[in-house]
């Protein structure tokens, strides 16, 4: 299992790289040309296993970021959770200086006429068949 660790993988990448010098000049010394260190396949091994560091290397940090901005979107959700109750807060205080005393009489005949409306519906159906 790789490391997730930002600091690994830059060490990794140090050790890769460190790798490909000592390779490099171990065939500069044989007195090969650029071209022909470009083709060996160690030098070609390492340099693949550079990228993959660096492919690593910027999920890591992508994460990071990720994880950042969630904890971010987190604290203002909170910090708006908690104004929005000290605001229903003091409007309840003031809710509660001016409380209006509801009007029950006009909503109960209300409630009765609409009855009286629906029955004498049915009661119409009921004459028409």
């Amino acid at each position: 299992m790789g490391s997730k660790s930002l600091n690994t993988k830059e060490n990794q990448k140090s050790v890769l790289s460190q790798q490909v010098d000592a390779r490099i000049s171990a065939l500069t010394e044989k007195g090969l040309d650029e071209k022909a260190i470009g083709r060996d396949s160690k030098v070609k091994q390492l340099n693949a296993k550079i990228r993959q560091v660096n492919g690593a290397m910027a999920r890591i940090a992508f994460l990071e970021q990720q994880k950042q901005q969630l904890l971010e979107r987190k604290e203002q959700r909170k910090a708006e959770e908690a104004a929005a109750k000290l605001e229903a807060k003091q409007s309840g205080k003031k809710a509660k200086a001016k409380k209006e005393e509801p009007e029950p009489k006009k909503a109960a005949a209300g409630k009765k006429a609409k009855a009286k409306g629906a029955t004498g519906a049915q009661d119409a159906k009921k004459k028409g068949k």
